[in-house]
């Protein structure tokens, strides 16, 4: 629990020992972007404490960990979109090193999970 805020902080090995607004922001972007092709993707907004996803029926969840974030995305993609759609959406050569190498972290995750979710599925 923080002691300045009184909310619980959720530990994530993504984001390291400290999150940060920015760092919720850039994780948004990457996966908004990562995802953009699917029909009905999904919105992904950044706050203090994780995420909102929105997904197209307009219902919304709450996260708080990149990991049960790409879990809620890749589990409201649709039918028929492999997993390697999730298009590289970091470009590690704008911006800056961290924003990009935090990207890469993220899409990686993405790629992991959705490869693991396609196997047990058998898609």
């Amino acid at each position: 629990m923080c002691g300045a805020c009184g909310r619980s902080v959720v530990s994530d090995p993504v984001l390291g020992p400290s999150r940060t607004l920015r760092q919720h922001l850039i994780v948004a972007q990457t996966i908004n972007a990562a995802c953009q092709s699917w029909p009905g993707a999904p919105k992904i907004a950044a706050t203090s404490s994780g995420w909102l996803v929105a997904g197209p029926t307009g219902a919304t969840a709450a996260v708080s960990t990149v990991e049960a974030l790409w879990t809620t995305v890749l589990r409201g993609r649709p039918r028929g979109v492999p997993w390697q759609e999730l298009r590289a959406a970091a470009d590690p050569g704008s911006g800056e090193l961290g924003a990009g190498e935090l990207a890469l972290r993220v899409l990686n995750l993405g790629h992991e999970m959705a490869q693991a979710s396609a196997t047990e599925t058998g898609a």
